[in-house]
């Protein structure tokens, strides 16, 4: 349903615009962090963000979004990605038409072969119909998670008491997060820390379960960004002084995100995770946060699937399983689209296969 307002200009905020632009995002029921000012930032390795406003005729924002610009090797052209955006009323399909117009014309001028969007809304809205009578279609090859950005989730409702959230868990979860502590485990954070021993931690895990670990440079300079803005919590926990668990807490508005997580091998009964989730979740809930997501589970939840634990293991702090629309594609290169879509696939199957024989 069309909200009747006229939108007279699309543009890119202007210098000293950087907090109304994040107070429009973080009142948003679809905005997240990865939309905020300083995600924008946060990616400035890699990509050029840009950041745009809708606005009526009295000056009121209508929508807003963060646009990350990568420019591809050798060919001249981009890509522009819109991660967990556009921001705006879905409900309104007139303003949605515009922006994702404004969107399109951006892309273009930047010689993007593509758009990406990632509305950070659920599935189930008649905004697929939408999508699709734009030209907009889902790309191929997504994986069990959904995309560069989870598709499927767990969501916790933190509202009452902090005892409130914590009576709400099962016997079961309430032991194992006591469990931990009674063991020895001791947690310490942001400074108290060290990003020298959260990549200890993750590069661990990702050496056991065969998973690529971003560079600690990208950690370094996500830390110190978001840590400006008082958006991340860096946690560890130490057991006889060794980092046996550690993560990466994202805060933003109404909404908070478990971001990163990782446990050392060697622990499989101590249930740490389950003792630092809880100290996330106490963080979330002190900064006044509502909504707590747990960041990403498998689509497939059936116990055959390798993938599985993980499911469960979110599923038992009882939040409500949530899956978002996903990601949509504007080709605005045919040619380019289709080697994209192909070639990069086979790139990340080859990427993997290397990897499995350097560990064999």
């Amino acid at each position: 349903m069309s909200c009747g307002v006229v939108i007279l200009r699309w543009r890119q905020i202007e210098a000293g615009e950087k907090d109304r632009f994040d107070q429009f995002i973080a009142s948003s029921d679809a905005g997240d962090i990865l939309q905020s000012f300083a995600w924008g930032e946060v990616k400035e390795l890699d990509w050029q963000p840009i950041r745009c406003l809708a606005e009526d005729d009295s000056g009121e924002i209508r929508a807003a979004a963060t646009v990350l610009v990568r420019r591809l090797p050798f060919v001249g052209r981009t890509v522009a990605y819109v991660p967990r955006g556009p921001v705006l009323d879905y409900s309104d399909t007139d303003l949605l038409v515009f922006v994702l117009r404004s969107l399109a014309r951006l892309a273009r001028e930047k010689k993007a072969i593509f758009l990406k969007i990632d509305p950070g809304v659920p599935d189930g809205s008649p905004l697929a119909k939408t999508l699709t009578s734009l030209g907009f279609s889902r790309p191929s090859g997504v994986g069990d998670f959904g995309g560069l950005q989870p598709r499927y989730t767990f969501i916790l409702d933190l509202s009452g008491s902090i005892t409130d959230v914590y009576t709400r868990f099962s016997p079961k979860l309430r032991y194992k997060i006591n469990y931990a502590h009674k063991k020895g485990l001791i947690f310490r954070a942001n400074e108290e820390t060290s990003l020298a021993d959260f990549y200890s931690v993750l590069t661990k895990s990702g050496e056991r379960n065969r998973l690529l670990t971003r560079s600690p440079v990208y950690f370094q300079h996500l830390y110190e960004t978001l840590k400006k803005e008082d958006r991340v919590l860096l946690l560890t926990g130490y057991l006889s002084g060794e980092p046996v668990v550690a993560s990466l807490t994202l805060a933003f508005g109404q909404k908070a995100w478990a971001a990163y997580g990782a446990q050392a091998g060697g622990y499989p009964n101590l249930y740490a995770y389950q003792s630092m989730n809880w100290e996330r979740l106490c963080w979330a809930h002190g900064r006044g946060v509502r909504w707590f997501d747990l960041n990403g589970v498998p689509g497939q939840a059936a116990e055959s699937h390798p993938l599985h634990g993980i499911y469960h293991f979110k599923k038992s702090f009882g939040g409500q399983f949530t899956t978002f629309t996903g990601e949509w594609n504007l080709p605005l290169s045919r040619p380019f689209y289709q080697l994209f879509e192909t070639a990069l696939p086979r790139y990340k199957q080859a990427l993997r296969f290397c990897r499995s024989l350097v560990r064999k």
